[in-house]
């Protein structure tokens, strides 16, 4: 048998192992979120000791990283790795190892898997036919470990979660492979915005779908504007005025609205999957047929705000500090 012949034999047969990691490792990672939030914590805290070493006033991006390099050396280990605001044109920047326990042990055992079960092939299936399907594997890792983070570090601020870090006022964080395919967790970008580039920035979303995702509006005045059918996920609005604005359609998955005010503003048909509006006031906003699985709302404004019953039953309702 050639080896062509052999390998894509090989990996018919270890099909089913690939998909039943892909299809478990969700359920692994979420049982581990609450060990994942605070492997970040002790990273940034493990950071924050390493740029006063290094003398680094603050930090502008952050990289959570599992190396390729200590997958195949076995390591159980990320990388954080941290810049100013240069970018990669940081000569000096901050970088940390932390302990990942047993997070990437179902890669090691696929990898494991996939060496048993290459042994019958005669040679034609090496080291690095397998090694290249285990890392083709880590994306898919990489993804659901960033799906979990997404959510447990919103309320960073106030878990203390990045007590330790001095951080720029614009600055972000990123789960992946280090200047490779990464993931967003968090975006902030405490710098007050003219109306004039909002409105700039819904018109570059109609050319480019992703422009708005993960955006960030602070302190600002949004009005009389339809940003509709666009594609909104992780938009964050921090203490902000919304005025007449149609979200209509629009996927505002994770959105966070942060002590805003909205008025006259329509949510419907939105896609508002675990969308946050803690501590803002509506008047006159509709959620008309809005998926709103997981949302949170101010448990004062839920009963002015015409939601179904069938919208009730899943949403969050938020009764204040410690409830």
């Amino acid at each position: 048998m050639d080896r062509e012949t052999a390998l894509r034999g090989y990996q018919e047969a270890v099909s089913g192992r690939i998909r039943e990691y892909q299809e478990t490792i969700g359920a692994y990672v979420l049982e581990r979120a609450e060990a994942l939030e605070d492997l970040v914590r002790t990273g940034a805290d493990l950071l924050g000791i390493q740029m006063k070493k290094q003398g680094k006033e603050s930090v502008s991006f952050l990289y959570f990283s599992f190396l390729k390099a200590d997958l195949s050396g076995r390591e159980h280990r990320f990388l954080v790795h941290a810049l100013d605001e240069r970018w990669y044109l940081d000569e000096e920047p901050a970088e940390v190892y932390v302990d990942a326990s047993d997070l990437p042990d179902p890669l090691y055992r696929l990898w494991d898997d996939l060496t048993e079960a290459g042994q019958g092939y005669g040679g034609a299936v090496n080291s690095y036919d397998i090694q290249n399907m285990v890392f083709d594997q880590m994306p898919v890792f990489d993804c659901v470990v960033s799906q979990v983070l997404r959510y447990r570090l919103r309320e960073w601020e106030k878990k203390g979660i990045f007590a330790n870090l001095s951080l720029s006022p614009s600055w972000l964080l990123k789960w992946g492979q280090y200047r490779d395919q990464t993931e967003m967790l968090v975006r902030t970008d405490r710098v007050e915005k003219e109306e004039g580039f909002w409105k700039d920035e819904l018109a570059r979303a109609k050319r480019k779908p992703d422009q708005l995702v993960f955006s960030y509006w602070y302190r600002g005045t949004y009005q009389n504007s339809g940003p509709r059918d666009l594609d909104m996920r992780f938009i964050t609005f921090e203490e902000s005025s919304i005025r007449h604005v149609d979200f209509r359609s629009c996927n505002m998955e994770g959105s966070r609205f942060v002590n805003c005010t909205l008025t006259d503003c329509t949510f419907e048909g939105c896609n508002l999957w675990g969308a946050d509006f803690r501590g803002s006031r509506f008047e006159h906003t509709s959620f008309d047929g809005a998926e709103l699985a997981a949302a949170i709302f101010p448990a004062e404004s839920v009963p002015f705000l015409g939601i179904s019953a069938e919208q009730l039953q899943v949403i969050g309702l938020d009764r204040g500090e410690g409830t």
